[in-house]
């Protein structure tokens, strides 16, 4: 008779923190074929394994792992108790609307709230009003956002709330609305929202805070060396729009109505160069009658990196925004609320596209970047599909160069810059061109000193009016018009323990008014 025995192999131990020697509930211990097991209410641990070598990896939440490469014999038993580091990581999210550089959120001395885009693609939204109206203190009402209720609000009359794309303002000419539309959605690397005056940072509109949405770039994560250089992005969305309950406010028989679309995204790296193309086509047949909204956006992202120069890099960013949509100021009443007063409907046809060239240079501790924008915005609106005067049109020319110099011995960083801005404004309701100009000068310095953050800010703006146009300033009727303005702002940021911060900042802030708001006079 042949007797054939078979003993298990096992390992057992203790898993223990290293700081503090003490046991470690329900850390994990995985072997490399999959099997695994966890700690007791002891830290003990015993898991059965086969013979030969096998890696085995020790894990924790909080901690950092261990991975041990162990032979086991036939019927062998070891013991072995493992240490584990805490490493008590910090978020480690990085911003640069708070100083103009960037800097780790835990150290800027002005209060802020990051939305990342995973935010964005779970709303599964293509318009970022949608997620920036979910961040804490912050509402948007009718296109205009309002930070912890401080800046009021007033509808197309002026933004309150300086909305940026990658540090550069997407707000009209003419009404000073933010360009939401204009937003691509689906390339978005993080949005960054600071809470309180802002001025002195960028100037006019950022009167109650600065929502800067960052554009994403390719990265080397999104590269498969057996695939294509890039990363690509499809999201598309379906849905219906329920019928109401009441049957006198079936406008449209028994027809349910949809909203669909489609947003796409390829980012790739040819050699020195970072590409991303993107794009969204959106479709809604609106549940009120002639409120249907059709567009279709497109964007580009691109940068170079010079071979010869390696700190030097350029390029262009690019959005384009063709818009259908329709809507109405009044409703017929309670039993035709789906319906427009005398089926009265206005068509906006929008034009809006932004080209944003940009070069950045880099030599030694200092950074030179010079970014500029032209921002385009064409509305025909159209009543009843006739044309009765109240179509405009503006231009706005943007440009920055920024002069940094980030001593690193010292923790010294100090931020310099020049802005300029030109608007060129076309509409019925101004009786023909005004041209609005704003030159600006601003410096700024941060200092870190052991656990203390320091920050000091000051900006210098001049605002100057031309206009075929009358208006009133302080009684008077004129046609040129000027204005200058000095703000400052400090903030300081203690750090009390390894991930405790103590925060506080004042600043000032103003607004220039738009030009809807110095042309337009209406009574109801």
């Amino acid at each position: 008779m042949v007797c054939l025995c078979l003993k298990s192999q096992t390992l057992e131990g203790t898993i223990k923190d290293r700081n503090n020697n003490e046991s470690l509930i329900g850390a994990n211990i995985v072997l490399e074929n999959g099997n695994g097991t966890s700690t007791d209410i002891d830290g003990k641990y015993l898991i059965n394994t086969i013979p030969g070598k096998q890696k085995v990896t020790f894990k924790y939440l909080g901690y950092s792992d261990v991975t041990k490469e162990i032979e086991f014999k036939n019927g062998e038993k070891k013991i072995l108790d493992v240490l584990l580091v805490n490493i008590a990581e910090e978020l480690g999210v990085v911003v640069v609307s708070a100083g103009r550089f960037e800097q780790k959120i835990e150290e800027i001395t002005v209060s802020m709230e990051v939305v990342k885009p995973a935010l964005i693609e779970n709303k599964n939204t293509t318009n970022i009003q949608t997620a920036v109206d979910q961040i804490p203190g912050v509402n948007i009402t009718d296109g205009q956002a309002n930070i912890r209720g401080g800046s009021g609000w007033s509808y197309g009359a002026g933004t309150r709330v300086l909305v940026m794309v990658d540090d550069m303002p997407l707000v009209s000419g003419d009404a000073g609305q933010a360009q939401w539309s204009l937003i691509a959605t689906e390339n978005i690397n993080q949005v960054e929202v600071i809470k309180g005056a802002s001025s002195a940072l960028y100037g006019s509109s950022a009167l109650n805070g600065v929502i800067n949405i960052r554009t994403a770039f390719p990265n080397q994560k999104d590269i498969d060396k057996n695939k294509l250089p890039g990363h690509t992005k499809i999201n598309m969305h379906f849905g219906l729009i329920d019928k109401p309950k009441r049957k006198e406010l079936h406008w449209n028989g028994d027809k349910r109505r949809a909203f669909k679309g489609i947003e796409f995204l390829q980012s790739m790296k040819l050699g020195s160069l970072d590409l991303s193309i993107g794009g969204n086509i959106f479709n809604d047949d609106g549940y009120r009658l002639g409120e249907k909204t059709d567009r279709k956006r497109f964007n580009l992202n691109s940068t170079y990196r010079h071979k010869k120069f390696e700190d030097l890099s350029y390029g262009i960013n690019a959005n384009i925004l063709i818009q259908n949509s329709g809507s109405s100021i009044i409703w017929n009443g309670l039993d035709e609320a789906y319906i427009p007063l005398g089926n009265d409907i206005i068509t906006t046809k929008g034009l809006n596209y932004n080209i944003d060239p940009f070069i950045t240079y880099i030599s030694g501790n200092n950074k030179h970047s010079f970014k500029t924008r032209h921002l385009s915005v064409l509305n025909k609106n159209l009543t009843n599909n006739v044309d009765v005067g109240q179509s405009n049109s503006s231009k706005t020319y943007y440009s920055d160069y920024q002069w940094q110099k980030n001593i690193k011995h010292s923790k010294l960083v100090i931020t310099n810059g020049i802005s300029y801005e030109n608007v060129v404004v076309n509409s019925d309701l101004f009786n023909g061109e005004s041209i609005r100009s704003n030159q600006s000068l601003y410096s700024q310095i941060d200092k870190k000193i052991g656990k203390i953050n320091m920050s000091l800010g000051a900006r210098y703006e001049l605002y100057q009016l031309k206009s075929n146009e009358k208006y009133y300033v302080e009684g008077d009727s004129t046609t040129n018009f000027s204005s200058s303005k000095p703000v400052f702002r400090t903030g300081i940021n203690y750090q009390l323990a390894q991930a405790t911060y103590l925060r506080s900042s004042w600043g000032q802030g103003y607004r220039f008014p738009a030009m809807s708001e110095l042309f337009i006079f209406t009574n109801i």
